[in-house]
């Protein structure tokens, strides 16, 4: 009695605790929400799923990606375990019949494979998704691979099983035989199989997968449900896809994102393996001209025998080697290093840079671990030479002062006390110092009254502008194939930063796309909102995930910033764990105590605000979180809205998150171009207000760049769904206003109207400057007859901006007219900024109703592989409003994505034309045609190919 009286008391005790901790934090639903309040479609729900092709191939297949590696790509099954015969050993058995069993997508999710089964629709056309059980998550399943080796093995040869993520928990076990375990979300782990295989018989490797015990109750938006709170329960489950329980941007992934959601690898090795191997880059600042590489590693012998050992590295034309004894399954940690090596000292190196600063050029290692005479393993390390520093402000004693920190000059000390912070005012702290005199800090003796972060590669300040991805794909299909647009899209618009929020798109492929397009990565870890959201209920847990992702990413040179959770603090035991793993495992990135207030502004708004307010009371020091309404096209909502829901707003609007902020947006449509009539007039005036808004967060902080500004963040620049809030594109890859708008902003030399006061600035963020650039400001009429016209001689420093013209414009303007700002660089023009203006306040721009239909020509200049150059000129007497490209193809006339052209949404007088390129992204010209279209004609074939 009194053995089964502890555990009874003790669950009661964590159950009350639960319950205070709910009433003070958000836990979520904690029953199923009304179903009057549920969203409803006025039709009805397409409940069929695609069923898969007969011809559809799963037969198992290996694919070698390294010498010693394979990938497992085909051959998978899934089921869940209520209908297997688990506790049999029969299952293990190499004629086991799978017939009534999925071909699973491995990797993928479950979600992912019963979609692709056909047992569920699309969750992202319209409200499908309501129609997938929530059993998903409560269950566990089973996924079964019978499979020989891909090659023979040599008798002394070790076979390794490698994981490089499942969700969320999993029983690993092969030939009937249990191999492990792994939990959380962003763990690798490998097992050693040498001795469970079978030469001669197949082998069945299953692997039980187990879902979160706090899957939580999504919320599901709708006009009378609101868009409902942000996560709940699955936050004490961290470290997974939080998320997923349903957020103001994605509704409930109805199983959570579990199952074996990352590649699975057969590996062949010696006894000697080398694991986490590390490549630290020390440039000699601020001589970039030479760097000095160390690289570490740890060896392992797995063997009950003492080896000699031989490693021998290579970096291009660089070769290392050292020999060293290991004794029987000793673990040894090793270095080679600079002073010992002179070759790691690379005279001229190939610099990483971000995105707008040079080129995000790459290195490869390859390091062989030979016994005795035997090739033990190889492993493969790509990396970027490049060092960061930062400044921000701090507080020493009863100052505050602005210091540049080096964290390779700190070489692991912890320098920073978060938690004993100083409070600056306008939510802004500051970290207390700890050691003034370490050789990782320098004291500015400029800009001490700063107190916000900056982020410095290579020496040079970078002028951070980009976004968040809250998830890169809501059900984490994640393939390179898939992701890889998303991050050009990132690239052209000329961002060089993504928030990785909360840590939701931590896979390998997201930072191998993010070192080669040069995004800097500010990595969040798996907590969100400090005094909303719950905290993880198992920090052992939350640590052995953050201490594998560090290791396993830290060579990625895109990498520049740590975080532990999403606005917000780490608990105070939490928050010495983190700072010390991170001052232990990654000496040459700062960690960051918080997402917004420590060295960096509040965050927010999350609506629509005028313009003006953005320059008025927004914009200025670092914010990882502003953002602002984002509709796509009609072409992309026809594509997961049902047609009786397309207009009206509809209930399946709101279910895509047309919520916060939406009232103000909508508000501001119709008093600047009246009431709309259907879906296409409501989304085309849209995008003059993405355009404009989008701009305006960025040009705002480039209006103060370097003056207490430093960056700026969108919420969001990248969709995990197809949403109808916060994006600069659409999921399909669609461009629209908001990329456009954001586009423009970024440019490396831009030239911009300060709304607050009218001034005229251009602004160079690249590492090079310019003489003898030509400013010009035009003043337009609705016709394009120039009213006035003004220029000016300028230069442009390096990295800064430059003061053009004083607010002066005519008086007597008409009701509507276009501000047109130009950069010209001799005949080429760098920069062309459009800002329409009206001098009424309501309806101020129902004139453009009123246009006569323009029309287009067309010509190609220039075909290349990837690139199309052609010009478009207005043929028509009247001016094309928000002029906008699609590849289509001939036939059907469906847009071909992705297809990037470099302009888009601009205004294009009578008589007036434009170069503009389009980006092919391997799509084939063959039957299609390029399109045009604009806020005053519908869509017109501008070129056939």
């Amino acid at each position: 009695m009194s053995v089964m009286k502890f555990p009874i008391i003790a669950f009661f005790c964590i159950l009350c605790a639960l319950q205070v901790n709910a009433q003070e934090l958000n836990f979520g639903l904690r029953q199923e929400q009304d179903p009057e309040t549920l969203p409803k479609s006025r039709t009805e729900i397409n409940v069929e799923g695609e069923k898969p092709s007969e011809e559809k191939d799963n037969q198992l297949s290996f694919l070698q990606v390294e010498r010693n590696k394979f990938l497992i790509e085909k051959g998978w099954k899934l089921s869940s375990l209520t209908d297997v015969q688990f506790n049999s050993a029969y299952i293990f058995n190499a004629d086991y019949s799978t017939s009534d069993w999925y071909d699973a997508t491995v990797p993928g999710t479950v979600l992912t494979t019963l979609v692709n089964e056909g047992v569920y629709a699309d969750p992202y056309f319209g409200l499908n998704n309501l129609l997938i059980p929530e059993a998903l998550s409560r269950m566990e399943w089973v996924y079964r691979l019978s499979f020989n080796l891909p090659r023979e093995r040599d008798p002394d040869e070790r076979v390794w099983l490698n994981f490089a993520g499942i969700n969320y928990e999993a029983d690993i076990i092969l030939n009937s035989k249990l191999l492990g375990g792994i939990k959380g979300a962003f763990r690798q782990k490998r097992f050693d199989v040498t001795e469970l295989l079978k030469e001669e018989a197949e082998n069945v490797l299953v692997v039980n997968i187990k879902p979160p015990h706090n899957p939580g109750i999504p919320h599901e938006q709708s006009e009378l449900a609101g868009r409902g709170p942000n996560g709940g329960q699955l936050c004490l489950d961290g470290p997974t896809f939080i998320s997923s329980e349903g957020w103001d941007w994605i509704p409930g992934i109805r199983d959570r994102n579990i199952g074996v959601w990352q590649n699975v690898f057969i590996e062949f090795t010696g006894d000697v393996v080398a694991t986490d191997i590390q490549v630290i880059t020390d440039l000699l600042l601020p001589d970039t001209t030479r760097a000095e590489l160390s690289i570490n590693a740890t060896l392992i012998n797995q063997s009950n025998t003492e080896k000699e050992v031989k490693l021998f590295g290579k970096i291009e034309d660089v070769r290392i080697e050292k020999t060293l004894n290991l004794k029987p399954f000793e673990k040894k940690d090793i270095s080679f290093l600079p002073e010992d090596y002179p070759d790691l000292e690379f005279k001229s190196p190939r610099l990483w840079w971000p995105n707008g600063y040079g080129s995000p050029e790459l290195y490869f290692l390859e390091l062989n671990v030979w016994d005795g005479e035997k090739l033990s393993d190889i492993e493969n390390v790509r990396f970027g030479i490049r060092e960061l520093s930062y400044e921000l402000g701090v507080s020493e004693g009863s100052e505050i002062n602005r210091v540049e920190y080096n964290p390779l000059l700190a070489d692991g000390e912890i320098l920073f006390d978060n938690v004993n912070r100083v409070d600056v005012g306008k939510g802004t702290s500051v970290p207390t110092l700890k050691n003034a005199d370490s050789e990782g800090l320098k004291l500015l003796e400029n800009d001490s009254d700063n107190p916000f972060f900056t982020i410095k590669v290579n020496g040079e300040p970078i002028f951070i502008r980009g976004g968040n991805w809250g998830m890169d794909d809501g059900m984490k299909r994640v393939s390179r194939d898939r992701l890889e647009p998303y991050f050009q899209l990132h690239e052209t618009a000329g961002f060089n930063m993504i928030r990785n929020w909360t840590g939701e798109s931590t896979e390998k492929v997201f930072y191998e796309l993010a070192d080669e397009y040069g995004m800097l990565i500010w990595n969040d870890f798996w907590l969100s909102t400090e005094g909303y959201n719950l905290n993880v209920n198992d920090y052992d847990l939350f640590m052995e995930n953050a201490i594998d992702v560090v290791r396993k990413f830290r060579n990625h040179p895109s990498i520049a910033v740590w975080c532990p959770r999403n606005e917000g603090y780490a608990p105070e035991e939490f928050e010495n764990l983190l700072i010390k793993m991170i001052s232990e495992e990654d000496v040459s990135r700062h960690y960051i105590g918080n997402s917004r207030n420590l060295n960096l502004r509040p965050s927010g708004p999350w609506r629509y605000v005028p313009p003006v307010k953005y320059y008025d009371e927004i914009s200025g020091g670092f914010s990882t979180e502003v953002g602002t309404p984002s509709l796509p096209t009609a072409a992309s909502m026809r594509k997961f809205i049902p047609e009786a829901d397309q207009w009206p707003i509809s209930d399946t609007w709101h279910y895509h998150d047309f919520h916060r902020g939406q009232p103000k947006y909508v508000l501001e449509i119709r008093e600047r171009y009246g009431r709309s009539n259907n879906l296409d007039e409501f989304a085309q005036r849209a995008q003059f207000i993405n355009y404009e808004s989008h701009r305006a967060i960025f040009e705002s902080w480039n209006s103060k760049m370097w003056n207490n500004a430093s960056g700026i963040l969108l919420w969001m620049s990248h969709p995990a769904w197809p949403s109808l809030v916060w994006q600069t594109y659409s999921w399909d890859y669609e461009t629209f206003g908001s990329y456009y708008g954001s586009k423009a902003a970024c440019e490396p030399f831009h030239i911009q109207r300060n709304e607050d006061d009218g001034q005229i600035i251009a602004i160079n963020s690249t590492r090079n400057s310019l003489e003898g650039l030509t400013a010009q400001m035009r003043v337009l009429d609705l016709k394009g007859k120039e009213i006035f016209r003004r220029k000016k001689e300028i230069d442009l420093e390096k990295n800064t901006i430059t003061d053009c013209f004083e607010p002066q414009i005519p008086e007597n303007l008409p009701v509507v007219y276009l501000l047109r700002l130009e950069l010209f660089d001799g005949d080429d023009r760098l920069s062309v900024n459009e800002y329409w203006q009206s001098s009424s306040d309501k309806g101020r721009f129902k004139a453009f109703n009123d246009l006569s239909e323009a029309a287009f020509s067309g010509k190609i200049v220039s075909v290349t592989e990837d690139k199309i150059g052609f010009t478009i000129e207005n043929t028509s007497e009247s001016p094309a409003l928000n002029v906008k490209f699609n590849l289509r193809d001939k036939a059907s006339g469906e847009i071909q994505l992705p297809a990037i052209f470099t302009e888009g949404y601009f205004t294009l007088f009578p008589g007036e034309s434009r170069f503009v390129e389009l980006e092919l992204n391997n799509l084939s010209l063959k039957d299609s045609k390029i399109t045009v279209e604009s806020y005053n004609n519908n869509t017109q074939t501008l070129l056939s190919m």
